[in-house]
């Protein structure tokens, strides 16, 4: 009954919509993102809505789809070798790419990119094994590994190649917040809290876009987001699964889903008492129902799944211990480990948009007798407060794209501080990923997955929820291609029919 009054109400809605909406014209195109971005810093960004306006500023020496099911394709590179033994790729920079700025792109700004991404705290993990790289000519760069590692292609598609000339002509905060790059789009200005524009690079060597001005304009609300759909004061937008009933019987909106490997988590501060005890941390896994705030938090648009890995994602394993929901385990659990109900948890830190989440979360907890306050952060400084280890749980959605590699960065010391939310430090996990960065061998490196995503499982490092499908909405006259892994788009092959 609830379903069918939200369907009425938006078919009366949207009545009085259709004749003023998707005024848009060919040159222009408003994208919605639900928060602002804090960086354009090319290799120091640590948010999905931070890369894709910077995948529209900025180019990679190769593209690669981010689920390796395709060999990859030349971009700034127009081919590449890879020497026998792994530890030495050469790519061939193509004629005639410029900045932003006019100035000839050549190997020595691929050499400094490259190792800009080796020295970042955000995004190193792209580069794992890169030794140096080196400009041997203006046309050729070549990268030195430590070591053999497959997935190295992979880690270099993700490499925004930027000026050197630029970054040393300016200071850090003007490089970071006034990019030049060589993609289809330049950089025109940053409004906090309202939008980011951009406009046609008309020199890019892949093609001027069709799509001239482009604006990022930010909503976090995701109703708002669903109505300006309908308005046509935004053309493109990822949307949230409670907003589909507003948008799906609309024939004037297209909607898509896009294939992820993020994951819907709680992160436990394991810094702190209880949560560094592994049986509080297994109870709390035992809390939670999962199925339940799928259907509430998601409207089913999720898949259940306990492990970080996702199941389809290399390295997954059916055998690995899975948590399902069993309060009076839980309970047991916490009697284990001596924790007398009811107690005070303290808080569970959300960013505005997790808020839903944290409330049903708050109640599983209560249910076991673990009382929790639920406090909200605008979402730039909640990261703060994450990153830096200022909250008792919190919550939140969070996508490691690429090779199984990339989930290191939650569970290994190094990343203490940016992806590993939970502040865990343990040799064996650390020396584990250490293995699978260099082990060629496609079944033995399926082997040291599977010890990783074991462990972690048996140590409750985190309490993963499920696995959210990505959706977006957009204006049915947009020509959008079909979404890849992690639902990665290039502005400049979108076009208006």
């Amino acid at each position: 009954m609830k379903k069918l009054l939200a369907i009425i109400l938006t078919v009366f809605l949207c009545a009085g919509l259709f004749t003023s909406a998707f005024a848009a014209g060919p040159a222009d195109l408003t994208i919605a993102i639900d928060a602002d971005i804090d960086t354009l810093h090319p290799s120091d960004y640590s948010t999905t809505i931070e890369v894709n306006v910077l995948n529209q500023i900025f180019d990679t020496l190769i593209y690669m789809n981010p689920d390796g099911s395709e060999e990859p394709e030349p971009r700034i590179a127009d081919s590449w070798e890879i020497s026998e033994d792994g530890l030495t790729y050469t790519f061939n920079i193509r004629d005639g790419i410029k900045f932003h700025d006019g100035t000839p792109l050549t190997a020595e700004d691929a050499a400094f990119s490259l190792m800009m991404y080796k020295d970042s705290d955000y995004q190193s993990a792209n580069v794992d094994g890169l030794d140096y790289a080196e400009a041997v000519d203006d046309h050729t760069v070549v990268c030195h590994l430590t070591n053999p590692y497959s997935p190295f292609l992979l880690g270099v598609s993700a490499c925004h190649i930027a000026s050197k000339a630029y970054h040393d002509s300016v200071s850090e905060d003007v490089f970071a917040s006034q990019p030049v790059g060589c993609g289809p789009y330049q950089f025109v200005s940053h409004t906090n809290g309202s939008n980011v524009v951009l406009k046609a690079f008309d020199e890019y060597y892949g093609g001027a876009p069709s799509i001239k001005n482009v604006t990022f304009r930010v909503i976090p609300d995701t109703t708002t987001t669903a109505i300006a759909l309908q308005t046509g004061e935004v053309d493109f937008a990822e949307i949230d699964s409670s907003n589909l009933v507003m948008l799906e019987f609309n024939p004037a909106v297209t909607i898509a889903e896009a294939p992820t490997s993020g994951f819907t988590f709680v992160s436990m501060n394991l810094e702190k008492e209880p949560f560094s005890n592994v049986l509080f941390r297994q109870a709390v896994n035992y809390a939670i129902n999962r199925e339940a705030l799928v259907d509430i938090c998601y409207d089913g648009k999720a898949e259940v799944n306990s492990n970080i890995c996702a199941k389809t994602r290399f390295g997954y394993s059916d055998s690995q211990p899975q948590y399902n929901y069993d309060p009076e385990k839980a309970a047991a659990l916490l009697a284990e480990a001596g924790i007398v109900t009811p107690y005070d948890l303290g808080s569970i830190l959300v960013a505005e948009k997790y808020q839903k989440l944290a409330v049903v979360l708050q109640e599983n907890l209560a249910a076991v007798g673990l009382n929790t306050t639920i406090r909200t952060e605008e979402f730039n400084t909640y990261i703060g407060s994450l990153t830096s280890g200022n909250y008792d749980l919190c919550a939140l959605e969070m996508t490691l794209e690429g090779d199984t590699q990339q989930l290191a960065l939650a569970f290994t010391s190094d990343w203490i501080g940016m992806a590993n939310n939970a502040r865990y430090s343990d040799a064996e996990m650390d020396d584990l990923f250490a293995q699978s960065a260099v082990e060629t061998d496609t079944a033995k490196r399926a082997e040291i997955f599977d010890k990783i995503f074991t462990k972690a499982q048996n140590e409750a490092i985190y309490a993963v929820i499920a696995n959210p499908e990505m959706l977006f909405a957009y204006n049915a006259k947009l020509q959008v291609p079909a979404f890849v892994l992690e639902g990665y788009y290039y502005v400049n092959q979108f076009s208006w029919q």
